[in-house]
């Protein structure tokens, strides 16, 4: 399964608003900064993730960008529909049954294990896995 850029950009920005998740809005130009994307890019990507109702924007100078849902409630799978689409055609379909062979049931099986698997991570997976590989400073003296 390949994953767009647009996909990409679009699980970073969503993965910086998730770790920011109830901090109140966020500015593209801060997302971009951590994320490494073009901020006239990532103005792209979160104004269709907008119209999708995946976030709402703040306009003025306290604006931004956050999550309409919890991060528990956006998973892989539901930002690459969004961005991308999806269509089944993708993956060529027998006619009918008789025609099944061996090569075939093994694109559909990875083809669904791919979805299982993306249906699986939600961006607060991500965040658990960010706060796991980073944890907080220990300051005691």
């Amino acid at each position: 399964m390949r994953v767009s850029s647009k996909a990409d950009y679009g699980v970073r920005a969503l993965f910086d608003l998730a770790l920011h998740y109830g901090e109140g809005p966020i500015q593209s130009r801060d997302i971009a900064a951590r994320q490494g994307i073009s901020e006239a890019y990532l103005h792209q990507v979160l104004s269709a993730l907008g119209r999708a109702g995946v976030v709402k924007s703040t306009r003025g100078p306290l604006g931004g960008h956050e999550l309409v849902r919890e991060p528990e409630n956006i998973s892989l799978w539901d930002v690459i529909v969004t961005l991308d689409g999806y269509d089944r055609r993708a993956h060529p379909h027998l006619v009918n049954a008789e025609d099944s062979d061996p090569v075939h049931d093994t694109w559909h099986d990875l083809q669904e294990r791919s979805i299982e698997f993306l249906r699986s991570i939600s961006l607060q997976t991500l965040v658990e896995r960010k706060r796991a590989k980073s944890p907080a400073g220990n300051y005691s003296i």
